[in-house]
């Protein structure tokens, strides 16, 4: 994975080794209960709970997509739906699709991206159950399709149909090559072509296709997909859209527009700063919001109890690195006049009020990641299978970034800069 400019791109090619290889709130640990907050036992309240979906295991760069559907997924629960399984491969599609139509692929497709990419590919080109795209994918924790899919494409770049530049630029030639690399059937086909055209003659943001009266497509618009979002003007919660949630484009550079959109908030370099960011974080993960974040990654701070480690990471010294995206889950800290709030437990009100002290260090945040449940390749001991910590002593840093030798791994002799490996966080309006 690289980072790409300030657009936060990830491309996990130089991570794939681990993805291929393959709940919770906050309590007192040091006190009693009663005598911290003056409340009884049925005060008490799962408020830090984020409820998300079923983890899954990425077999290509794009991390940023399962972070995406785990956010909505877990909006989408939060408003008292079945749990859902969107398809990730979905919006690969049309991921590549852009690139391949919009001459921005070459002799590779890109599979990074970033958190805006994503919710502009959702507002284009909807939503799709996992079964209803790949369905014999529809119950796996790891889509083969993508990694045979990417392969396909790749080589008909290199030496297939689309190494002709006058194939890319025929979007009803591409739409084929990539139904073909997709393994997807005639019926498939045709019902993409019943909402987008043959050559994507329309999208859901500009065509205003009723995707919703015509079920048979199997495509879900934003505007169909309930989320439970907090209305920054009442403090009240209210079953809005997805549509809400991801507002509008006003170009990668410029704030999503909206009055429920989130957006990218940049991790400050001053502790005073930084304090006043995490609690910004801790308000929204007291309401049960799932929080995407997007970090740097080196695998040798990663611990057999599923941590990454700033210790563990000064000891060994640099591994292999790149960028990630996950969804925070819970986190643990230690609370002036209360003590230990720990991940995984229930909390007070009082105590999560409390909390947001300007003396509270918070020691981990813990999120969901894309890299599958159970890893004894890599970790065995994780209190929540594909579940992991991020120490803020690591996100906090400094690391030591290297550069690549021939082969794609890190050189830990050219280190050139010492960076924050935290680097924003997708935040709801109003927090």
């Amino acid at each position: 994975m690289d980072l790409l400019g300030k657009s936060r791109w990830l491309s996990l090619a130089s991570m794939l080794a681990l993805a291929t290889l393959g709940a919770a709130g906050c309590a007192a640990d040091t006190q009693d209960d009663h005598a911290v907050s003056g409340e009884d036992e049925s005060s008490k309240d799962d408020i830090t709970q984020v409820s998300h979906t079923k983890v899954k295991r990425q077999s290509i760069g794009n991390c940023w997509l399962y972070a995406t559907a785990s956010w909505l997924e877990a909006l989408n629960q939060g408003a008292g739906n079945p749990e859902a399984n969107t398809s990730e491969s979905w919006l690969t599609y049309w991921h590549w699709f852009e690139q391949l139509a919009n001459g921005g692929a070459r002799d590779e497709i890109s599979t990074g991206g970033s958190y805006g990419t994503a919710a502009d590919l959702i507002a284009r080109y909807g939503l799709m159950n996992e079964g209803d795209f790949i369905p014999n994918e529809a119950s796996s924790e790891m889509s083969n399709r993508q990694s045979s899919a990417l392969n396909a494409i790749n080589a008909s770049l290199k030496t297939g149909a689309l190494k002709d530049p006058a194939v890319r630029r025929d979007r009803k030639a591409v739409r084929k090559e990539l139904d073909r690399a997709w393994g997807l059937d005639a019926a498939q086909s045709a019902r993409i072509d019943e909402v987008f055209g043959p050559g994507v003659e329309r999208t859901l943001d500009r065509s205003g296709v009723a995707t919703s009266a015509a079920p048979a497509n199997k495509v879900i618009a934003a505007k169909d997909f309930k989320v439970r979002l907090k209305d920054p003007e009442s403090g009240q919660f209210v079953t809005g859209t997805l549509a809400d949630a991801l507002g509008r484009s006003n170009g990668w550079w410029a704030p999503r527009q909206g009055k429920f959109a989130w957006n990218e908030v940049n991790y400050p370099s001053d502790p005073t700063s930084r304090r006043a960011f995490w609690k910004r974080v801790q308000k929204a993960l007291h309401d049960g919001q799932p929080v995407i974040t997007s970090w740097k990654v080196d695998f040798n701070a990663l611990t057999r109890d599923s941590r990454f480690s700033k210790q563990t990471l000064d000891r060994l010294g640099p591994g292999r690195q790149g960028g990630h995206m996950t969804v925070m889950h819970d986190y643990q800290a230690q609370v002036p006049g209360v003590g230990l709030l720990k991940a995984g437990k229930q909390a007070t009100k009082r105590q999560m009020e409390k909390a947001l002290a300007d003396g509270t260090k918070i020691e981990f945040v813990r999120v969901k990641n894309s890299w599958g449940g159970i890893r004894p390749d890599r970790w065995d001991d994780a209190v929540l299978p594909g579940y992991h910590d991020l120490e803020l002593a690591y996100l906090d840093g400094p690391i030591k970034e290297c550069s690549e030798d021939a082969s794609g791994n890190t050189d830990p002799t050219r280190c050139s800069r010492e960076v924050t490996p935290l680097w924003d966080v997708v935040l709801p309006a109003g927090y």
